[in-house]
């Protein structure tokens, strides 16, 4: 079980660390503003400049109460005992939150069922070379581009190494008249 002082420093250092962010973008947005700002005194289109303007900080605001949401919410992640957890029961944008997917109806049912009788196995994957390796096996095709890396290292590096024709001619591996011309 991990250390609660261990917790709380990781959930301390996220939070800084989103924090950070938040006063980042909160001053680039403040900078944007104040440009802008400087544009419409000098400018025909200051009602355009001052709209964007107030768009920019809105969204500046927005952008900066969703991440420390999500700060909060990643804090009580890592030490819930220790922090509270985040009010309202927020949830990250962009999650749909509508229910099940699964079918319900008999069509939907016996059209899975056959989707699911027609899977091919893990040894026609590995025979069609889409599975690398065993299927819980996570890092098999880092494996794999590993290893054909390290064989084309190893080629490049014999071909690299292999005697000049001169020398295999003088073996007798390679007959005169079929070596390449010397260059």
């Amino acid at each position: 079980m991990s250390n609660p002082t261990d917790l709380f420093n990781q959930a301390k250092s996220a939070a800084t660390t989103v924090a950070s962010t938040v006063v980042n973008t909160a001053t680039s947005a403040v900078n944007q503003a104040t440009a802008l700002a400087g544009q419409a005194a000098n400018s025909d289109a200051a009602a355009n400049v001052t709209s964007s303007a107030r768009s920019l900080g809105s969204q500046a605001a927005s952008t900066a109460g969703s991440l420390a949401g999500q700060a909060h919410a990643q804090a009580h992640a890592l030490a819930p005992t220790v922090i509270p957890a985040p009010a309202g029961g927020a949830t990250a944008e962009g999650v749909d939150n509508r229910g099940d997917l699964s079918p319900t109806d008999e069509v939907g049912k016996a059209k899975f069922e056959k989707l699911f009788e027609s899977r091919h196995t893990a040894n026609e994957l590995k025979d069609k070379g889409i599975l690398k390796g065993a299927p819980g096996d996570s890092l098999a095709g880092k494996r794999a581009d590993l290893e054909k890396a390290m064989h084309k290292d190893q080629l490049d590096k014999d071909i690299a190494q292999r005697p000049q024709p001169e020398e295999l001619v003088k073996k007798g591996i390679l007959n005169p008249d079929e070596a390449p011309p010397a260059q």
